[in-house]
């Protein structure tokens, strides 16, 4: 029995809703342009006008011959995965089932089975069958993705039968199937899948990746910077790039700016791959290797980077330097800039990753709002960010404990080996710092602020009232650990009410 699914419009939200195929096309037929697109916008519809001319070819071949306008109920169009940026032109999710069929104007070749190889990627999280089609209007054609991945022509028949079989289910928000964490592989805590290639990168990952396979080393040494703020993909983008050098036989190297993490050691130990601290790259033959990489390279010396640099100048050898200059944990890192000194002393070749895919839209935008009061998102909602408030650090030592036990990850600020700071009073050292997990994200993460933060004039997150000058920059370090968070973060207030009444104002701005 088909089930004709039917919303509510909820206040405050953007819910995408199903649509019979048909009542669009009427409407594009008979409304004028300004109600079409005001009915586009009430069922959250983005949909291009030769998208429009596709589909009703399409619906033509599939009410040709038949009354059963029944099977263009229940579709959605152009829905888009949160982050992902993965987009589906028509999705019909039934009891067992989920139907996926994409519209092109003209025959795409290989490019319409990578697509719906990607498409039943992201579908495949939902636990339910997968029937992937494309429709091309030019040729007026069918194809289907089988199980084997071999994308075949078919009778508009199949994809009619499998409609009318096909039991409706109702869902309250499309957006609440996908959980962008599915699709977010970390080389260093995903490490299985990022080996067995169970991710699929962005269109700006993919272009940046072909442009810099594709550079040339037979005049001499070709130098590449990659730069890319937190959540942009930069890591796995830098550590795809490996693999796939790896894949062809090309001798790769890379060097990590720090102390390796878990991650490395897998790839290094148990895969053969050669990854070294940065510190030991005087070791190294760089005309040994085709492909040599500098993870973090905001982290090197100075000194360090000019003798590489004057190493690398002799060798025919691609080097990527890949940096995120917001992610300097001190001041002296600050102050070197190494990824503008990279580029006053061999002018490298620059590619920049655009748009967050990995920090949980929410979680990102609260983030920016607690370093910049003036970058505010009255209309996001939290529900995944929770602070609590204590005046003593026993307290929190204590708090800390209870969630490491729940599951959350505790990431430290990075100790002094000679001093004595504020947090040591509540850290275990046990944990990681924020120098430790530098690449690597988390599920559910954990961040303390204490007395000593504050907001400047400007209305920046800043510190004030140390001893003395610690060494690493503690709101450096700050970002570096909310940034770890995928899917929660808990803040953690000591004794500062000015720092908790920001945070409430951001988390509920309308409270007052």
């Amino acid at each position: 029995m088909l089930i004709l699914i039917t919303y509510f419009v909820l206040k405050g939200k953007n819910i995408l809703k199903n649509i019979h195929l048909l009542s669009l096309l009427n409407a594009k037929k008979s409304l004028t342009s300004t109600a079409f697109e005001s009915y586009l916008n009430h069922h959250n519809i983005r949909i291009k006008e030769s998208e429009v001319d596709d589909l009703k070819s399409l619906v033509t071949e599939l009410i040709k011959g038949i009354r059963k306008l029944d099977i263009l109920q229940g579709f959605y169009i152009g829905y888009t995965i949160n982050q992902i940026g993965k987009e589906f032109d028509l999705l019909r999710f039934g009891e067992n089932n989920i139907i996926n069929i994409e519209l092109k104007s003209k025959n795409t070749g290989d490019r319409i089975k990578n697509q719906l190889i990607r498409n039943r990627y992201y579908l495949s999280f939902l636990n339910k069958e997968v029937l992937n089609f494309t429709y091309v209007a030019e040729e007026n054609k069918l194809y289907y993705l089988d199980k084997e991945d071999s994308l075949i022509e078919v009778e508009f028949t199949i994809l009619i039968s499998e409609l009318l079989e096909q039991e409706l289910v109702e869902i309250e928000d499309i957006k609440k199937l996908f959980d962008p964490s599915n699709y977010l592989v970390s080389p260093f805590n995903s490490t299985d899948k990022f080996l067995e290639n169970r991710y699929f990168l962005t269109e700006n990952q993919e272009n940046i990746k072909k442009d810099i396979l594709k550079l040339s080393t037979e005049t001499g040494p070709c130098f590449i910077s990659l730069e890319g703020h937190a959540g942009t993909g930069k890591t796995l983008l830098t550590y795809d790039i490996a693999k796939e050098a790896k894949r062809t036989s090309t001798r790769v190297l890379i060097f990590f700016c720090g102390g390796l993490n878990n991650g490395h050691i897998e790839l290094r130990d148990n895969h053969s791959w050669e990854i070294s601290s940065m510190k030991y790259y005087k070791h190294y033959d760089f005309k040994d290797y085709d492909l040599i990489i500098v993870d973090e390279t905001q982290r090197v010396e100075k000194d360090q980077m000019k003798n590489f640099l004057l190493k690398a100048k002799e060798t025919n050898t691609k080097y990527i330097f890949s940096y995120d200059f917001q992610q300097c944990l001190s001041t002296w890192e600050i102050k070197n800039n190494i990824p503008q000194y990279i580029n006053e002393q061999v002018s490298p070749k620059y590619f920049k990753l655009t748009g967050k895919i990995r920090t949980n839209k929410e979680i990102s935008s609260f983030i920016q709002n607690l370093f910049h009061l003036s970058k505010t998102s009255p209309n996001q909602k939290y529900s995944n960010v929770h602070v609590e408030y204590f005046l003593t650090p026993l307290a929190v030592k204590k708090e800390l404990e209870f969630l490491k036990y729940q599951g959350w990850k505790i990431i430290n600020y990075t100790p002094s080996r000679f001093d004595n700071y504020p947090y040591d009073d509540y850290q275990d050292a046990y944990n990681v710092s924020a120098h430790n997990v530098i690449g690597q994200e988390f599920d559910k993460v954990v961040a303390v602020l204490d007395q000593h933060f504050y907001y400047d004039k400007k209305g920046n997150l800043s510190t004030q009232g140390w001893s003395r000058t610690p060494y690493y920059h503690p709101t450096k370090m700050l970002f570096q650990i909310v940034t770890r968070a995928r899917k929660k973060l808990h803040l953690i207030i000591i004794n500062n009410e000015a720092i908790l009444n920001q945070c409430l104002k951001i988390l509920d701005p309308n409270n007052k």
